[in-house]
């Protein structure tokens, strides 16, 4: 078992794949949880959201830390990627707790999905990404902030040599 400080070291936030339009939670389903309040600005951004060409939505897997959104970020893990991966600036600007509630968090330990949007364009080597159906959902890609990447990556590499 991990410990949470370990977690909370650890600030990324991964991209497993991607989702469709229709995995996302309509209103009827979002109007099943009976304690949401309908009438946030998440609540609201959410139900009148239109996908743009530079905004991506993905299933991000349990949140690693906690985080408050909108987050921007300015790397991209690519794990196969010798150097890394590459500097783009990407703003996560809205989530759905455990897939079916927006709010304005990514919670530490609560299945999140994502809408990320990149200042220019989605990065070409996210079309390598699977959608939910078809995804092995483990990790290759991940946003961070460079002052993070070096930490990140040297856990991940050792992470995958202890298996």
């Amino acid at each position: 078992m991990q410990n949470d400080k370990i977690l909370i070291e650890d600030k990324f936030v991964p991209i497993l794949c991607l989702l469709t339009k229709e995995l996302l939670p309509t209103k009827e389903i979002i109007n099943q949880f009976d304690k949401a309040d309908k009438n946030t600005k998440e609540m609201l951004n959410y139900l009148n959201w239109t996908q743009t060409e530079n905004e991506i939505v993905t299933y991000n897997g349990h949140g690693m830390f906690e985080l408050e959104i909108p987050a921007s970020f300015d790397f991209l893990i690519d794990l196969n990627d010798p150097n890394g991966g590459i500097e783009v600036k990407s703003t996560i600007k809205q989530t759905m707790w455990n897939g079916m509630l927006p709010l304005n968090i990514i919670d530490l330990g609560y299945k999140t999905s994502c809408i990320i949007e990149f200042e220019n364009g989605i990065p070409k080597r996210l079309n390598e990404l699977y959608y939910y159906a078809e995804s092995d959902f483990k990790l290759r890609f991940a946003l961070c902030n460079k002052s993070d990447k070096e930490i990140i990556l040297n856990k991940r590499k050792t992470e995958a040599n202890t298996v």
